[in-house]
């Protein structure tokens, strides 16, 4: 059986919608198998490094730039992952717990005691932009360990948590663009997409991948037309996976 064909991209001197050298070569087809592909479960970065015929990472986040269509396919399809996932992480700490406990592997020690002036620095920290890991490594700061303990235990600092993460972008974009100087518009505004990008680029590392709503988001059904005017649903419900 022969492998795949290998995905390749064009140059052209045409504008684009996302900025770049190279011709735009999104399909709906293939960005719905990739969306579907990550719903199942499947990491993106996965996805485009070990399957030759897949476009690269840094293609599929411009076509979610690009194609209001692609970006609705691909969060949706994030969503469906992470509740996934979720709901995964939940059974498997209450099997933990009873294990545990069944086994009283605790042997009387009590578990690190809350404290607000630690969350509220973390929370502050993770709103600047830095991981949890990061953050936790400081000497003053409980483990990360503590900190997943905390939340799983009171779904109010789950919720505290989320809401922070959501100022992540802000400020790594803040970190990226504050230290740039100004050169005038034709100088600087290159300059800062390079640096808006960057900064997208890691808050995409930074953002949620558990903790995020028990509930998964709701049904999409992404339609596309042929040229013989049939329509095909392409994501969602009864879509073709011939890809």
């Amino acid at each position: 059986m022969s492998p795949p064909p290998r995905f390749t991209s064009k140059r052209t001197l045409a504008p684009q919608k996302a900025p770049g050298l190279y011709l735009s070569t999104y399909e709906p087809e293939l960005g719905a198998a990739i969306c579907r592909r990550v719903a199942a479960g499947e990491s993106l970065r996965s996805i485009c490094r070990d399957d030759a015929s897949m476009p690269t990472g840094k293609t599929v986040w411009n076509w979610r730039r690009a194609h209001e269509e692609f970006r609705l396919m691909l969060d949706h399809a994030q969503g469906v992952a992470r509740a996934r996932s979720l709901a995964a992480q939940v059974e498997g700490d209450a099997a933990r717990r009873a294990a545990r406990a069944a086994a009283r592997r605790f042997k009387g020690r009590a578990p690190t005691r809350f404290s607000d002036a630690a969350w509220d620095e973390i929370r502050a920290r993770l709103m600047g932009g830095e991981g949890l890991t990061a953050i936790c490594r400081r000497a003053h700061l409980p483990s990360v360990g503590t900190v997943y303990n905390w939340m799983r235990a009171d779904p109010a600092l789950a919720a505290a948590y989320r809401r922070a993460k959501t100022f992540t972008l802000d400020g790594v974009l803040e970190k990226h663009c504050a230290h740039l100087p100004w050169m005038g518009m034709r100088k600087s505004e290159p300059m800062l997409n390079r640096a808006v990008r960057a900064g997208e680029r890691e808050a995409a590392r930074l953002k949620l991948k558990r903790y995020a709503p028990a509930r998964g988001p709701e049904t999409l059904t992404v339609v596309v037309e042929d040229p013989d005017g049939s329509r095909r649903v392409i994501y969602g419900p009864g879509a073709e996976t011939q890809r």
